[in-house]
């Protein structure tokens, strides 16, 4: 939204550094009033001489208002305009709207860039969580690994000899055996509460991205902001898919709003060529009417021959319609 100056024509503009002044000049006390016409003083008619005494008392009296201002004083002053632009055309605003859609905007302002700094901050904290979930993720695999190594190394270990020769290694090593155990049972759960964080932020991720495309369909399909035509066609596309060839799990993972468009118009297509086809049949199938000489009936009959030949040459939706409109005529 443009500001434009309030002076003499409507289309002169109005400055920043002016609509600062003016915007400035509203919460000034002292700053008088701006109006466009100058208040003249009124001039009464000459009074005879002879009735100069009360006469002339009262006119002074009724001049005067109760609180000893001028009577001019309680005259409504027309507001301020200005002329803004608002999608390409000029209309006067009076001050006041002027002063709060200024706030208005800069309030907006304020709290879009407040929100986007917020979301600028989450997705960086959310990146560094990500990162060094990677990481510890990775220390783990890399733990597991070397605790698998170490524990198949005492798996082999010949315990009855060993109990026998050294019972004392045999308890330290049996010992440390319990330990990485269950050191590595804990890191599969470690392992598995991280996979089912990334499971759940996909999770979350997708369902983003499906009402995501959803807004986008609604906003290229209007008709589809109707709740049942909406499910209407999307019935009908799943079984125009089915009908295709298509399995229910691949119908389910269509999560492209592209796809779903071409696929709606594949189907309204073939439906269009299929009443065309019908409308076709059913015309050949008509017995042949004679039209005698003079009835002006072969102008329709003319204008539905082109249009069955020009359906056959192109196979367009265009064409189809075409068909459709010379037999209804």
């Amino acid at each position: 939204m443009s500001l434009d100056t309030p002076t003499a024509g409507p289309s002169e503009s109005l400055s920043v550094n002016q609509a600062t002044e003016a915007l400035s000049s509203l919460l000034d006390d002292d700053q008088p009033a701006q109006t466009g016409d100058r208040v003249e003083p009124k001039k009464e008619p000459a009074a005879d001489p002879a009735a100069a005494g009360t006469e002339g008392t009262a006119s002074a009296a009724d001049a005067t208002n109760d609180d000893g201002g001028d009577a001019t004083q309680g005259d409504q002053t027309q507001p301020e305009m200005f002329t803004v632009k608002i999608d390409g055309k000029e209309i006067q605003v009076p001050r006041e709207e002027v002063i709060a859609g200024y706030q208005r905007q800069q309030d907006a302002t304020r709290k879009t860039m407040a929100a986007a700094e917020t979301r600028k901050a989450a997705d960086t904290e959310m990146a560094q969580a990500r990162a060094e979930r990677q990481q510890y993720a990775e220390n783990l695999t890399r733990f597991q690994h070397q605790l698998e190594a170490v524990l198949q190394q005492q798996q082999e270990i010949d315990w009855p000899a060993l109990i026998e020769r050294d019972p004392q290694e045999a308890m330290r090593q049996k010992h440390l055996f319990d330990q990485r155990q269950a050191a590595l049972q804990q890191t599969y759960q470690q392992q598995h509460q991280i996979q089912q964080q990334v499971a759940a932020e996909q999770f979350q991720q997708f369902q983003d991205h499906l009402r995501n495309q959803h807004d986008i369909l609604v906003a290229k399909l209007p008709e589809w902001k109707d709740e049942g035509t909406r499910k209407a066609e999307m019935t009908a596309i799943r079984d125009y898919l089915t009908t295709n060839g298509y399995t229910a799990a691949e119908i389910q993972n269509v999560a492209d709003h592209r796809a779903i468009l071409n696929v709606r118009k594949a189907m309204l297509y073939d439906q269009l060529m299929s009443k065309a086809d019908a409308a076709a049949k059913k015309v050949a199938n008509t017995p042949t009417k004679v039209v005698r000489s003079g009835t002006g009936d072969s102008g329709s009959t003319d204008k539905r021959t082109a249009a069955y030949q020009h359906l056959a040459r192109t196979g367009s939706v265009k064409a189809g319609a075409a068909v459709i409109e010379s037999l209804l005529d």
